[in-house]
């Protein structure tokens, strides 16, 4: 007699205009037909995300529909639990940059995402660690780097990406640059800067072309610093981002370390794939694998 294999999935209701809950039924019937025995949450909060997860031990599989932040909290669980244990991720991309869905080549469509995770090919995925949270795809300080917070799930779900780039640049005239120390193979290094990033995955914020050479499994974090710079040429230097184009100007500083210890002139926040994360100073690192479907 053929083993059951188990699977949760846990929808965030509000990703990327409720398409999860539009197509629970096919979901569900999907993976059915995959061999699974399925059990749904609802998740009502990110905690709630991040706890049911801590907490399903008694699965192979847990599926998250929803976005980054939504897995986010999810591999913040997950990793509570002995690896033994634990079981694999699988992602549904229904949220509104899904960066590492992107990474990870999953399909756009829901029910095409679900025939990957019931193909049954694993990745070993590199993890990001700050201080003691874990992050998949990047941790950010600076500019830009709280506008996924800010920004309301309603207007995201209207405009996309665009209300990120909108709410980004209201922000950047009264952006003040922060002096930021940091500790890279025992050597000390100050600058004065605009925006840090902490990058696992290949894009940040939709944005594709910002690290088309990182990689989520080469035990490596690819570091992305602006320096101080007046605002209009930070925005001339972020649309040389968004193009993918080198920067000429000398701002932009960019490297690849295991782990990177980083001090501020003042308390700042830093954020975690869009998710709100520790204050400063913070122990930037990779942190142990998590296996995921690809």
């Amino acid at each position: 007699m053929r083993k059951s294999k188990h699977l949760r999935i846990i929808y965030n209701p509000h990703a990327g205009r409720r398409k999860a809950v539009g197509s629970l039924d096919a979901i569900i019937q999907t993976f059915q037909e995959g061999g699974y025995e399925v059990s749904v949450h609802r998740a009502d909060s990110p905690e709630d995300i991040e706890t049911t997860a801590a907490k399903s031990s008694d699965v192979q599989t847990l599926v998250v529909a929803g976005g980054d932040g939504s897995i986010h909290h999810a591999v913040n669980g997950l990793m509570k639990i002995k690896e033994s244990k634990r079981p694999a991720l699988g992602i549904l991309p229904v949220g509104t940059a899904n960066d590492l869905a992107f990474a990870l080549h999953l399909p756009r469509t829901i029910l095409e995402a679900c025939s990957v995770i019931n193909q049954g090919r694993i990745f070993s995925m590199d993890l990001g660690v700050v201080n003691a949270r874990y992050f998949v795809n990047v941790a950010s300080a600076g500019l830009l780097t709280d506008v996924s917070q800010k920004v309301d799930v309603r207007v995201k779900n209207v405009l996309g990406q665009l209300a990120y780039y909108l709410k980004g640049l209201e922000s950047i005239p009264s952006f003040r640059p922060f002096k930021l120390e940091y500790k890279l193979e025992s050597e000390h290094h100050q600058e004065e800067v605009m925006l840090l990033l902490a990058v696992n995955g290949l894009s940040v914020g939709g944005l594709r072309q910002l690290m088309p050479r990182a990689s989520l499994s080469d035990g490596k974090l690819d570091i992305l610093l602006v320096r101080q710079s007046g605002w209009p040429e930070v925005v001339r230097i972020l649309f040389s981002l968004l193009r993918g184009e080198k920067d000429a100007s000398g701002k932009i500083e960019q490297f690849q370390t295991e782990e990177i210890i980083v001090q501020t002139d003042r308390p700042l926040t830093s954020d975690l794939d869009g998710e709100c994360g520790s204050e400063s100073p913070w122990h930037i690192r990779i942190g142990p694998k998590i296996s995921v479907f690809h």
